[in-house]
């Protein structure tokens, strides 16, 4: 009788402890917790950023460059009185490469050479851009590459993200946290990743290549998007 009040006086004394160990899991000493937060913040396009450039092809160098020299000044100026300030105007590639017919049992033949001139061309009448597009390739224009729509107001975007993205971060390590029975200390460390921008791209048809009399482009909105990574002490 006394060994069995004595084991029951023991478990008695035990249970307190089982349960503090069940409800509060023990932290060993430099415990941290490292979370990542994320945001997107969208913003209207203000401008447009465009590769446009002219393509000419003749049996010499030297006829394909002088082709070539005087479409791309033509297709300048055309963007020019569309409204297009000079300086939203810059050469972005220039090449040159040799073609050659493979259809030869004699083996590759020569037929000619290609010049390519390419321009990135920025538009900020966003009302204009299909009209402003259509003179270039009237003008001569036969290389449209996709059209990036964009904001002026990128930096202020992106200051706001990380703030959001910081925000994220402490959300999700409170959370983590508390699912596990444990507080968030002090933080000891925060680092940033690049901010990036979400472009939003269309391709573009020349009104040459539609049965339509011209192009409407219609803008997108844009985004930028940050990432942080925080670490938390544990506690």
């Amino acid at each position: 009788m006394k060994k069995l009040l004595a084991i029951c006086l023991t478990f008695a004394l035990l249970l307190p402890c089982l349960a503090l160990s069940e409800s509060t899991p023990s932290v060993a000493d430099g415990a941290t917790i490292t979370v990542t937060g994320s945001a997107t913040v969208t913003l209207k396009a203000d401008y447009a950023r465009i590769s446009v450039g002219v393509s000419t092809t003749d049996k010499t160098v030297e006829a394909a460059a002088q082709q070539n020299n005087a479409a791309i000044h033509t297709v300048i100026e055309a963007l020019k009185e569309a409204g297009v300030d000079e300086k939203d105007i810059a050469t972005s590639n220039y090449s040159v490469h040799a073609e050659y017919d493979y259809s030869s049992f004699a083996g590759q033949k020569l037929t000619g050479y290609n010049v390519t001139n390419q321009l990135t061309v920025v538009i900020r009448d966003m009302d204009h851009i299909g009209a402003t597009l259509d003179k270039a390739t009237a003008a001569g224009a036969n290389n449209i590459y996709n059209i990036d729509f964009l904001s002026t107001k990128a930096d202020e975007a992106q200051d706001e993200a990380i703030t959001y993205a910081v925000q994220d971060a402490m959300r999700r390590a409170k959370l983590l946290a508390s699912a596990a029975g444990l507080q968030l200390g002090g933080i000891v460390s925060i680092s940033d990743s690049t901010a990036s921008w979400n472009l939003n791209t269309r391709t573009y048809a020349s009104k040459l290549e539609m049965d339509t009399v011209g192009n409407s482009i219609i803008p997108d909105d844009t985004a930028v998007s940050a990432s942080v990574t925080m670490v938390f002490e544990l506690r």
